[in-house]
């Protein structure tokens, strides 16, 4: 795991005061009509614990396996009084326990924390928390409580249904003085497992805590209703997506068993398109609520064409001929090809806020970043709280900003990762020193991958008219209209020094303050075309395509860069197709003196006396020079041109 690895090679303890804080993600109240869980191993299969019966498992947001692990313990609001907590258990989590019970609710607690109600309520498909549901009030102690409701009390779980659940959390004025709380979270956000209710400037309502982890509470199911056969294919990961012929398809499943009985054994069958399946049984005791990991590797077929593919990946339960549940079976798209191109940079979206202290710390550090490597184009979308959002850029943190800041390379998955976006916040807060190599690597991995086209950005501004005119020429490499179907082009611009506010955290006082005068860089001024792209004229092995735009008269064009990527063409982009989207391949140019660059017409002829270099400095050769920006130089003196 490529975040993973380059971290974990420093492993403190948490000291920042705000770390541990239940800091509330400002703006709106959440909107549950737009809750889903995204692809990670957090969606546990049920799990047996102490103190529940063989027919009974706990269900919800559960780290490796373990549903008593608990990362964070003590975190607290730092203001006293009652707050319900909770954490959402969406219908894709619910599938495949479609008509068993819920018949209680596990807590897990810093300390004692007295009596409180623990509930669940089912939420409308319009987005409302019913008043219907189910509650009991008991005392909470330190660590886990399986609380049970009363008598045949129970929750039948539904189609479709989606429910919220939680307790009320007591915060004494003696947690807040000692500021030890007696929240405990485990692993890390994904959105819509740590809700508080209470107001956050926007009115009551439930907000999402993003800084903390998920939330300690989880389900208690009766199972009894489930098949005595049935698998979970938890986790699968099937390496990058891009692939030559010769290579295998070498696989990370975790499969659970998530019916009443244990079991002798299980296969895994794999079907590339519409191949013959290929199976790898295991004759191994897989008990119930257990898990077991494989890797089986997977040869690809002979002959395999460049393109796309897909691999369909199923469990069976001993001698079953099909999956008894959905869950046990996952499909993922691959791409096969011979040739592939340079990069010539990485595109880089941080998701910024004006609101987020930790905003002020990172930003320096990828500055710096950009500055000194070549390779990053560097831009940064600001969330729709801050004054410098642009609208048309509102889905991009939603899709992929788990916290903010957070940034993406490539929108590129790495394999393993629970994300596609990184954070560094922690590092850059106790060691910033260290985080420019960690993004330095990142990037220098990123550079190594396949790309499938080039990139070359051509621009012309009239400041009279304040129009801005940009032609893009590139190659494409053999098949890669089948690996990319629609190859899609973006073209944005970003402004440097902005002055806006940010809040900055002192480092001696801990307090926060919002700044003024504070400059901004890489900032997202406007898209050229649409966020999604718009499609490229091709011919043979290249393509071409023209834009234009008029700036903004209080943008500073000597400030500004236009950054040009490629990816595949979409409608829209959701979680289902996100890992489709990454950019393979993107270019940057300053437009600093541009209006001092001029043309050479079809007409003119290259002086070969002169010494012609690119703008990255390299020396090329007067003759048949490709289209693009050149400097020239001639009798000591330094100008540049433009070829058509």
């Amino acid at each position: 795991m490529k975040k993973t690895l380059l971290l974990l090679c420093l492993t403190f303890s948490l000291s920042i005061y705000a770390q541990h804080h239940i800091k509330a993600t400002s703006g709106a109240p959440v909107d549950f009509r737009c809750m889903n869980v995204r692809p990670s191993c957090k969606k546990a299969s049920p799990a047996r614990v102490e103190g529940l019966s063989s027919l009974q498992r706990a269900v919800g947001y559960i780290v490796d396996s373990n549903p008593d692990s608990i990362t964070m313990s003590g975190a607290l609001v730092g203001t006293a009084g009652t707050y319900p907590l909770g954490v959402i258990v969406t219908a894709d989590m619910l599938r495949d326990y479609v008509g068993c019970k819920v018949i209680g609710i596990r807590v897990a607690a810093a300390q004692s924390l007295g009596k409180s109600d623990v509930w669940l309520h089912p939420i409308s498909n319009e987005g409302v928390v019913s008043d219907d549901g189910l509650s009991k009030g008991q005392r909470l102690y330190e660590g886990w409580n399986n609380v049970f409701f009363n008598g045949e009390a129970s929750w039948e779980i539904k189609e479709g249904e989606m429910l919220l659940v939680g307790f009320d959390y007591n915060e004494t004025e003696s947690m807040v003085a000692a500021d030890v709380g007696g929240i405990c979270t485990v692993g890390e956000a994904q959105g819509n497992d740590f809700l508080i209710y209470t107001d956050v400037g926007d009115g009551m309502g439930w907000y999402s805590v993003g800084n903390l982890g998920s939330l300690c509470v989880q389900l208690i199911v009766d199972i009894s209703n489930l098949p005595e056969k049935m698998l979970s294919l938890t986790y699968l990961d099937t390496g990058f997506r891009y692939k030559k012929a010769d290579e295998k398809i070498e696989m990370y499943t975790i499969a659970s068993n998530i019916g009443r009985n244990s079991l002798s054994g299980y296969t895994i069958r794999c079907r590339i398109d519409d191949q013959d399946p290929v199976n790898f049984t295991y004759d191994k005791t897989l008990a119930e609520a257990a898990n077991d990991h494989q890797q089986p590797v997977l040869a690809l077929p002979a002959g395999i064409a460049v393109g796309t593919h897909q691999l369909c990946v199923e469990l069976l339960a001993e001698d079953d001929a099909a999956p008894v549940s959905g869950k046990a079976s996952k499909t993922v798209t691959f791409y096969i090809y011979n040739e592939s191109l340079q990069r010539q940079q990485n595109y880089v979206e941080q998701y910024n806020s004006q609101n987020e202290y930790m905003a002020s710390v990172v930003n320096p550090i990828f500055n710096q970043v950009a500055q000194t490597d070549n390779s990053m184009a560097l831009v940064n979308i600001y969330t729709s709280d801050s004054p410098l959002a642009i609208e048309e850029s509102g889905y991009l943190p939603a899709l992929y900003a788990y916290t903010v800041p957070s940034f993406t390379i490539n929108r590129s998955y790495f394999p393993g990762e629970e994300y596609i976006a990184y954070d560094v916040n922690f590092y850059a807060s106790q060691y910033p020193d260290f985080v420019p190599s960690i993004v330095h690597d990142l990037m220098a991995q990123d550079m190594l991958q396949p790309s499938f086209a080039t990139i070359n950005i051509t621009p012309y501004y009239d400041a009279d008219s304040k129009q801005l005119s940009i032609d893009v020429t590139g190659q494409l490499a053999e098949g890669a209209a089948d690996i990319f179907k629609d190859l899609s082009l973006t073209l944005l611009l970003t402004e440097d020094n902005v002055t806006g506010d940010q809040v900055v955290v002192n480092p001696f006082t801990g307090r926060l303050t919002t700044r003024h005068d504070y400059l901004h860089q890489h900032v997202l001024r406007k898209y050229v075309t649409s966020p999604l792209g718009a499609p490229v004229s091709v011919s043979g092995n290249g393509y071409t395509a023209h834009h234009t735009v008029t700036l903004d008269g209080n943008w500073d064009i000597d400030q500004m860069t236009v950054v040009g990527f490629l990816c595949r063409g979409a409608e829209t982009v959701t979680d289902d197709n996100v890992k489709e989207m990454d950019v393979t391949n993107c270019c940057s140019m300053p437009l600093k003196g541009i209006t001092g660059i001029h043309q050479l017409d079809d007409n003119a002829k290259v002086n070969t006396t002169s010494q012609y270099f690119t703008l990255d400095g390299q020396k090329v050769g007067a003759d048949n020079l490709l289209p693009g920006i050149y400097i020239v130089k001639k009798e000591g003196k330094c100008s540049k041109i433009i070829v058509k």
